[in-house]
């Protein structure tokens, strides 16, 4: 007797379900962009028209407009169908039985779950497994995950749709899934307390960067600010990088850096450009081991102010990096 997979039958539901409606066509893939994980250091590339993925350390979201993630966190309720595409990081001594729970989970949670595949994805042998979940009328998802193990990590990647927006997604979920890499390994004898040559793209709302992987986003106050992003190193505290905006009130940039000049005692100013527009600098001390430099930049009524932190005995190696930093703004 011929069989068929769960996973297939309820695609084939769906498709007598929806006779006598237009039917998805397949999304091309368009541009994309990269996302590099800021604590872990893998990296993944979704389309580059979705809105700004959902983040944290070790975990990522990415939806393919917006609302769609609240329709994926509570799918019974009414709300915008779409696709979702996640990577989560799983620290475990044990992945095969870290694997196994997940999928456990799944099962237990009302999943139609097909059996398990064997794929290998960056190089890496892992599991797959297709699902569907049905939570009523216009609330079935259709999706697949991988389960990736690598040291004592697992790498789950998911993709996933309502409807028929898994099919018409497929080619988009398929490259974004090529496009996953694992953490650059770390370079045998190099100073770990020195910013990496590895750069990891930081997308805020007003602008955009690039920064050694070995820094970490931080969660800042944002006080007074309209925005506020933060990067520290992983081995040293007191190196980092901040971006920070505030309404210029009219000012220019020769008065906002008049108003802030006395934020270093003794400070040394001078001249740059950042993202094609002129900017103003500040440098001088902290501490007795610490270094800072203030970039003051006006741009549509706003001031942005880039602070750089470093410790002195490694200058060098820091105006190096920060400079590719400054380089790398971009303006929205």
């Amino acid at each position: 007797m011929k069989t068929q997979t769960i996973f297939l039958a309820a695609l084939a539901a769906l498709a007598l379900i929806g006779c006598g409606t237009e039917k998805m066509q397949p999304v091309p893939v368009g541009e994309m962009q990269e996302y590099r994980d800021p604590g872990f250091g893998w990296s993944i590339s979704y389309p580059k028209n979705w809105p700004a993925p959902l983040a944290e350390v070790g975990r990522a979201r990415f939806y393919n407009e917006q609302g769609v993630d609240q329709k994926f966190t509570v799918p019974n309720e009414p709300g915008t169908l779409g696709a979702e595409i996640k990577v989560t990081t799983i620290k475990t001594g044990q992945p095969a039985e870290q694997i196994a729970k997940s999928i456990a989970e799944m099962k237990a949670g009302g999943y139609k779950v097909d059996p398990e595949e064997k794929v290998t994805v960056a190089g890496i042998a892992g599991t797959k497994v297709k699902y569907g979940a049905n939570y009523g009328k216009n609330s079935i998802i259709y999706g697949h995950y991988l389960y990736l193990p690598a040291d004592s990590m697992v790498y789950e990647l998911g993709f996933s749709g309502f409807e028929q927006f898994y099919e018409a997604y497929a080619q988009v979920f398929d490259a974004s899934l090529n496009s996953f890499k694992l953490p650059k390994p770390k370079e045998p004898g190099r100073d770990e307390t020195l910013p990496s040559d590895v750069v990891m793209p930081i997308n805020g709302k007003m602008f955009s960067f690039e920064a050694p992987d070995n820094f970490t986003s931080t969660s800042p106050a944002k006080g007074k600010y309209e925005e506020v992003v933060e990067l520290r190193s992983e081995k040293r505290q007191d190196c980092s990088i901040r971006f920070d905006v505030q309404p210029a009130k009219g000012l220019t940039l020769e008065k906002v850096f008049d108003q802030n000049k006395g934020l270093l005692r003794g400070g040394a100013a001078g001249k740059s450009t950042v993202g094609g527009e002129q900017a103003m600098t500040l440098t001088g001390s902290v501490t007795k081991d610490v270094q800072r430099r203030f970039y003051f930049i006006v741009k549509n009524d706003k001031i942005i102010r880039i602070t750089t932190d470093w410790f002195k005995p490694q200058t060098e190696a820091y105006n190096q990096a920060y400079g590719k930093v400054i380089a790398s703004v971009k303006f929205k």
